[in-house]
């Protein structure tokens, strides 16, 4: 069990919580949309987007031929207003997978998925691993230390 802030818990092999949420371009996705259909790789990052998480969704947008066929859906996700994910997009030439946001209120997604630190105001950065049945495969909560990495390893290791 993987105990985390306002000691929410999510664990794998637990039906991941639905959520919907407009995208970089204010389209609605809700992660019940995809159950039946494909994987869903869900990647919060904190708060506003920043030059670190650009790192993050680039790293991201460098697998995600790998992620499509393992037929995995990617779905970032962060705090920030839908016109600045839709700058951030813009600016890195487009990702090929949607930012999410969850602005309004701040967060509310974020913390269903245990990922919010209401005291500080921002998100952690969390991977979820979902599989088709809406089952969460795996959980990784990033550290903050600079140079952190998400494991595109062991993450594309399970859904395979």
């Amino acid at each position: 069990m993987l105990l985390r802030q306002q000691n929410v818990c999510l664990n794998v092999g637990e039906e991941a919580p639905d959520f919907e949420l407009p995208d970089q371009d204010g389209k609605m996705i809700r992660l019940s949309d995809y159950r039946g259909k494909h994987n869903v790789l869900l990647a919060l990052n904190p708060g506003e987007l920043n030059d670190s998480c650009k790192n993050y969704l680039l790293l991201y947008r460098d697998s995600i031929m790998k992620f499509k066929e393992l037929d995995t859906q990617v779905l970032g996700m962060n705090m920030d207003s839908i016109s600045k994910n839709r700058k951030w997009v813009k600016s890195l030439r487009g990702l090929g997978f949607p930012v999410l946001s969850d602005h309004d209120p701040p967060g509310k997604v974020t913390l269903r998925y245990d990922c919010f630190v209401p005291k500080e105001g921002y998100g952690k950065r969390g991977i979820f691993v979902i599989d088709k049945k809406g089952i969460i495969r795996h959980i990784e909560v990033q550290s903050s230390d600079a140079g952190a990495c998400p494991d595109v390893f062991q993450m594309l290791s399970t859904l395979q």
